[in-house]
């Protein structure tokens, strides 16, 4: 294992984590229902950049559930998680995740969000050739989500050797040139998160060499891991195992 590697497990041996989206590490909370757990008591590696906790997101807004910047899985998924990390690190990469568990009523809000007229300050970055109305029929909003289970979680790859960056305040369109996108890694993965947009389809073949490989490097650890991906959004994967959770929680995120 390369040394830098070396030196972020003796970070996660101190029970530490790097949680962006809101400032200082979280604290300490009270223990989750149906096995969710807190990925920062698992895997404190994994870089955390929870977009809906704060008002960079497509509704332009924090969304209601979100008490704090705080990535949540099913135990399982999150011990998955970790072993894709380790995997990565090994390379040079590291994970960074965007959403993880998603409270019902934040679906809701989703769904309320995108039938109300109005509301589109984001329609730029996030999904600038579409109208919001559209994006149920094109499969970017649900009324039920997997995130609800804990099993869905959203990602994407850095370079191990790259600081840790914050929360982006703005940026151009998502599936634009790399230099003009709100800042998240150093790495082009085609377009930036939830970028509502053709080109967001993993398999997509017409995007810049690099962001293939990019993409195709964060598919293959987390495939081997026993996650499936949701072909339409580069960033989604699912963590499906005997004894996950069926129905969706509603518990908010804090």
């Amino acid at each position: 294992m390369k040394r830098k590697a070396t030196r972020l497990t003796a970070t996660a041996a101190l029970g530490l984590a790097i949680v962006w989206s809101g400032g200082a590490p979280a604290a300490a909370a009270e223990p989750l229902p149906g096995g969710l757990v807190r990925l920062r008591e698992v895997a404190p590696d994994i870089l955390q950049d929870m977009r809906y906790a704060g008002p960079f997101n497509f509704t332009g807004a924090p969304v209601p559930g979100y008490r704090a910047a705080e990535c949540i899985l099913w135990r399982p998924a999150a011990q998955a998680l970790a072993r894709a990390q380790a995997r990565l690190a090994a390379e040079g990469y590291r994970l960074k995740v965007w959403d993880c568990y998603r409270p019902v009523r934040a679906v809701k809000a989703f769904a309320e969000w995108a039938k109300a007229p109005g509301r589109d300050e984001m329609k730029p970055v996030f999904y600038p050739a579409l109208e919001k109305s559209r994006l149920f029929a094109l499969g970017y909003i649900a009324t039920r989500s997997k995130h609800s289970l804990g099993i869905a979680v959203d990602l994407g790859l850095v370079r191990l050797d790259d600081p840790p960056l914050p929360t982006p305040a703005g940026g151009g369109a998502c599936d634009g040139p790399f230099e003009g996108r709100a800042r998240e890694s150093s790495l082009d993965l085609g377009t930036a998160f939830d970028c509502f947009s053709d080109t967001s389809a993993t398999a997509r073949r017409d995007i810049p060499p690099a962001a293939r490989a990019n993409r195709d490097r964060l598919l293959r650890a987390l495939v081997r891991e026993g996650f499936t991906n949701y072909d339409q959004e580069w960033w989604h994967f699912e963590y499906h195992a005997p004894g996950a959770p069926t129905e969706p929680f509603d518990v908010p995120v804090e």
